[in-house]
């Protein structure tokens, strides 16, 4: 295992955009997506949603930083959604865009992304968070208390 290393955790801003949106398309292309048109597509329509997302506050992120240079990052968004019985709280967290440099990898990193974001949300009084884990990831996951649950998919194209 590689050695840790002090990286300094920041909340990612406008400015950050580009940086975030090219961390998607790495955490994707790290997933075996490789069309490259959809890939450029897909990070150019990212950066204009966080253009608004990331103002109105329904997208928050945070980076991890060794010497200036972004080595990781994380996100969350935010939604509306019904109350539940188990939360009576019109909204709803979800993380997302969880990625390290493949060099800085197994140092830590991304817990102490996963760290930081699971401390916001309990701040902010979410009842629950979820995501969507890689393989890459699900140990990550799995060790900080994540648990399978009951969601479904169907693909409709």
């Amino acid at each position: 295992m590689p050695p840790s290393i002090t990286v300094t955790i920041r909340e990612g801003t406008v400015a950050d955009i580009p940086e975030i949106a090219r961390q998607r398309r790495r955490m994707c292309e790290d997933m075996n997506y490789s069309d490259d048109y959809a890939l450029s597509t897909m990070t150019a329509l990212t950066a204009d949603y966080l253009k608004k997302a990331i103002p109105e506050g329904s997208f928050r992120s945070w980076l991890a930083c060794e010497d200036g240079r972004v080595v990781a990052g994380g996100a969350v968004v935010i939604s509306p959604w019904p109350s539940h019985a188990y939360d009576l709280d019109c909204r709803r967290v979800m993380i997302l865009n969880v990625y390290t440099e493949p060099e800085y990898r197994r140092r830590g990193i991304a817990r102490q992304i996963m760290d930081t974001i699971i401390a916001w949300c309990k701040q902010e009084g979410f009842a629950r968070v979820t995501l969507h884990a890689s393989e890459h990831g699900r140990h990550l996951y799995e060790s900080l208390g994540f648990q399978d649950s009951n969601e479904m998919r169907l693909n409709l194209r």
